[in-house]
């Protein structure tokens, strides 16, 4: 499932399908789903009341019609909100998801991979809440069955470290590259990370290269967006592109001979 053929690369649907619908909602999900995705990417954080939502940023601002740190917010306070308004009116009065719906929404579909991003840090000086956080996500991954199917990351090497040790290396960890975006220092340069998104046109292929030699996976991150950058990162014989056009990108790579 992990090491598939060359000719096969598979492609992760980057918060869902965000081009046409609004982002880390059910509805995105499902439309990656349906346009035939091998995984599908997401955005974790927690409420004031100690729930899992998804949602990429810190504040509800951009992808909502309220204001404020989703942090400060209960779960009640968030359900009230319109997710999708923002995005086009045919998508007014959609939620904010919690991550439990979204593990009963993808249940059906067993060959499905996850890619559970956790986007609480302990460097922005709450400890607790980003290990809480870890702790629960990792909780419902091992509750759900999906150890095998997922991978766990965080733009933050010390919450990668803390997985890592406090749950006994059991999960496949996904960190980035260049190292700069994890806040590494030198006593954190993690033995233990499978694999790394490598910006694609940011390192170009001898990231790739350097990855490949320490044995750690090379994934394209979501700048991948048409044929032009696909076939470069194809060119570094990158195994999964993650993108935010899935049906462009997968119709692409069917023509190419590169997805079955």
């Amino acid at each position: 499932m992990w090491n598939q053929a060359k000719d096969n690369v598979y492609v992760a649907g980057h918060r869902g399908f965000p081009d046409r619908y609004p982002e880390n909602t059910l509805l995105s999900y499902q439309a990656a789903i349906d346009a035939g995705v091998d995984m599908v990417e997401l955005d974790i954080r927690m409420t004031a009341d100690g729930q899992l939502v998804l949602i990429h940023d810190a504040t509800v601002d951009r992808t909502t019609d309220g204001s404020g740190p989703v942090a400060n917010k209960t779960l009640e306070q968030l359900r009230a909100l319109d997710a999708g308004a923002w995005k086009g009116e045919a998508f007014r009065g959609t939620r904010i998801p919690l991550f439990t719906e979204f593990l009963e929404m993808t249940a059906p579909y067993p060959d499905l991979l996850f890619n559970f991003e956790i986007k609480e840090y302990p460097r922005d000086g709450n400890e607790d809440r980003a290990y809480r956080t870890a702790d629960d996500v990792v909780e419902q991954i091992d509750a759900w069955g999906l150890a095998d199917r997922c991978v766990i990351n965080a733009f933050d090497a010390t919450l990668l470290e803390y997985i890592h040790d406090k749950h006994g290396g059991r999960h496949r960890l996904h960190g980035y590259y260049p190292l700069s975006y994890l806040h590494m220092t030198e006593a954190n340069r993690d033995p233990y990370t499978y694999l790394y998104c490598a910006c694609p046109f940011c390192e170009g292929g001898e990231a790739y290269d350097y990855l490949r030699s320490r044995g750690v996976q090379p994934w394209a991150g979501a700048r991948v967006k048409d044929e032009a950058t696909l076939r470069e990162v194809i060119g570094w014989e990158t195994p999964l592109v993650t993108c935010n056009n899935p049906e462009t990108i997968l119709g692409l790579l069917r023509d190419m001979g590169l997805h079955k």
